[in-house]
């Protein structure tokens, strides 16, 4: 069997669509054709049938869902699944052509992020995000399945989908634990971390300010990840930072891992946006995985993960003074921090593990392939 993989957002080594689950897809036995924009040299990817797409800023990137569409129906796929909002028009017409399956994943609550992105004017963001809760609740009723992302997205649309999987973006312990390292990075001293996306919303200007209140001249702050070019307070951060903050380009996912296992702590200070009050981020779990202590924002999803497992200390979003001096905390208590860094690795490994999603991701493509198909004993089942 053969699945088409879509993004014009992501970049081809997208954590959750390369590294997770067409990865799951592969070692079910799928061929797969992978449309992705890809960085010029990038072309091949073992495995895998690429069709790379040149990367394009927003104003061109309808030119790519075109190119995705014709990608797309010369597959010849067996079921469809894309990854951003804006092909869902796409996504539709691969239904109506192919009459194959198309899965539409939801990685975020997208009509409340309308609200908090800077390059729509705020007047208008109402009127988006409404536009938005309306297409999505079409295309999860008319699409043949979705997947949810976190368990807050699936209460949101369980109701209006004709399928709905909700697959978590849980950690793949395996990979995870065998990733390689950035050989050109050696810290000589300990140092906090904060890996993603890199934008205000997201507290990254925080993390800077409270870094600078602490007294300890022999500690560092490490940011990994790209810069939000439509972010106008975070654009120009790279000739704002002081000597003992470092920035580093974001980075594939199998070097992460050790940067993150040799550090004090990992960094979660994301302001409360509606966006963030449902959301669980990614890293959160990643820096429980290394084994290391988080220090997070004290926000719905995020508090019941860190209290549970009792894996670091929460602040109040926005709230510099907390931040920095959590970041104080764990430097004076080494012992606790890493009492808390054991019990993340121990939760992560008992309850949000990529293993337990992976089976419901196939359990989905394998329900919409014999659907589809009559008769068909589908390899998606790994049966």
């Amino acid at each position: 069997m053969r699945a088409c993989v879509l993004t014009t957002v992501h970049p081809y080594n997208d954590n959750r669509i390369f590294y997770k689950q067409i990865r799951t897809l592969l070692k079910a036995g799928y061929q797969v054709t992978y449309i992705a924009p890809c960085p010029p040299g990038v072309n091949h990817l073992e495995g895998i049938d690429l069709v790379p797409l040149p990367p394009l800023p927003r104003s061109r990137r309808p030119l790519n869902w075109w190119r995705a569409l014709r990608a797309g129906l010369r597959s010849q796929a067996d079921v469809f699944h894309f990854h951003d909002p804006e092909l869902i028009g796409v996504g539709f017409l691969l239904q109506a052509l192919t009459g194959r399956p198309v899965i539409y994943d939801v990685h975020e609550n997208y009509p409340q992020a309308m609200m908090d992105k800077q390059w729509i004017p705020a007047l208008l963001r109402p009127a988006v995000a409404g536009g938005m809760r309306v297409f999505e609740w079409l295309a999860v009723q008319i699409l043949d399945g979705a997947v949810a992302a976190n368990p807050a997205i699936y209460d949101r649309l369980r109701k209006p989908s004709r399928r709905l999987a909700s697959v978590s973006n849980y950690v793949d312990i395996g990979l995870f634990d065998t990733a390689r390292g950035l050989a050109s990075f050696t810290p000589n001293c300990p140092y906090f971390i904060y890996a993603g996306s890199l934008s205000s919303e997201r507290g990254v200007l925080d993390c800077v300010a409270a870094f600078e209140r602490l007294s300890y001249k022999d500690a560092e702050l490490v940011l990994i990840g790209r810069l939000d070019d439509t972010d106008l307070s975070i654009r120009n951060l790279s000739g704002q930072l002081p000597r003992a903050v470092r920035l580093l380009d974001a980075q594939p996912f199998e070097y992460i891992p050790p940067l993150l296992r040799r550090s004090c702590a990992g960094l979660v200070p994301f302001h409360s946006t509606p966006n963030h009050l449902l959301a669980l981020p990614n890293k959160l779990l990643e820096y429980m995985a290394a084994s290391i202590p988080v220090i997070a924002s004290d926000l719905p999803l995020i508090r019941a993960v860190v209290k549970e497992a009792g894996c670091g200390l929460l602040v109040e979003p926005g709230n510099v003074e907390q931040l920095a001096e959590a970041m104080a905390y764990i430097l004076d208590h080494p012992a606790e921090a890493e009492e808390m860094g054991r019990r993340g690795r121990c939760a992560v490994v008992e309850r949000y593990s990529w293993e337990t999603e992976a089976r419901k991701l196939l359990r989905l493509y394998g329900e919409l392939l014999r659907q589809s198909t009559p008769g068909l004993r589908s390899e998606a089942d790994g049966e």
